[in-house]
This record gives structure tokens, C-alpha cells and sequence, in this order.
């Protein structure tokens, strides 16, 4: 029950435990999305599966104000039923955090600030509107 409670966004960063994860991981060096998806171990975050993974990489690469840069372009326009290209636009992409990305990890930016949050959370649409966050407790938007 608490790590589907810490894939809401935090009250200091606007970002879930496995976008958090990832950004840590980016910051060390792994900069590429087979280690980012594959290595259980490393990424320590059960929630979500490796395309679920790919997803929340898209909305840090691609917002307004990306967190991470050198996610292949190709999957701005891929459809997410294509799993056979976004595989291998995934394993394109060799990443890195923006200075942003290394605000938003340090918990000196807020995210959901600067991006749009569009996507569910149990039974809960979750909207830059309707946040629901975690510190670790419940905070209603």
C-alpha cells in the first residue's frame, strides 16, 4: 500500500517515487533506457511495469519544461500501441538530466509547477487542478 502512496506526486517536488527514481538514476550516470527499465534492483520502485516506465519517462522529456533531455523525438509522435518502434526509439535515446531536472531533483523545483499532470492514480484523475500529493501523508489538492 505505500509505494502505490508514494507514486503520488510530492509535496516538494510534484513528481511520484518512480519519476523521482529515475531522475536520481539519470544524475549517476545511467543514461541509458535499458538499465532505467530493465534492472529491478536498480530502479527499487514496483508499481509499474517497463512500459508504464516508458510513459512517465515521455512526460519528463517532453513537457514544457523537461527535466531530462536525449529521449528520442521519435516517440512525441509514436502511438502508444506501437510497441515494437517505441522500443527502439528507447533504446536510441541516451539521456541526461536539463538544469531543471537537477533543480527538481535537489527539491528545489516543483515539477508539476511548470508541466502539465494529466493521468490516474487509482480511481483519481490526477490534474495540475486536482493534485492529490504525498509527504508522507495524504495532502488533497
Amino acid at each position: 500500500m505505500i509505494d502505490l502512496l508514494e507514486e503520488l506526486p510530492s509535496s516538494s517536488t510534484g513528481l511520484g517515487a518512480t519519476e523521482m527514481r529515475m531522475l536520481e538514476l539519470i544524475g549517476r550516470g545511467y543514461s541509458l533506457t535499458n538499465a532505467l527499465f530493465h534492472l529491478r534492483q536498480l530502479r527499487q520502485t514496483r508499481i509499474f511495469g517497463e512500459w508504464e516506465y516508458g510513459y512517465l519517462l515521455d512526460g519528463l522529456a517532453f513537457g514544457p519544461r523537461p527535466a531530462v533531455t536525449g529521449l528520442d523525438e521519435q516517440l512525441r509522435t509514436l502511438s502508444r500501441e506501437n510497441l515494437r518502434d517505441r522500443h527502439g526509439a528507447y533504446l536510441r535515446s541516451e539521456l541526461s538530466l536539463t538544469e531543471f531536472g537537477k533543480a527538481v531533483l535537489a527539491h528545489k523545483e516543483d515539477f508539476s509547477r511548470h508541466n502539465p499532470i494529466d493521468r490516474w492514480w487509482g480511481g483519481t484523475h490526477l490534474t495540475n487542478d486536482n493534485l492529490w500529493r504525498w509527504n508522507p501523508a495524504l495532502i488533497a489538492p
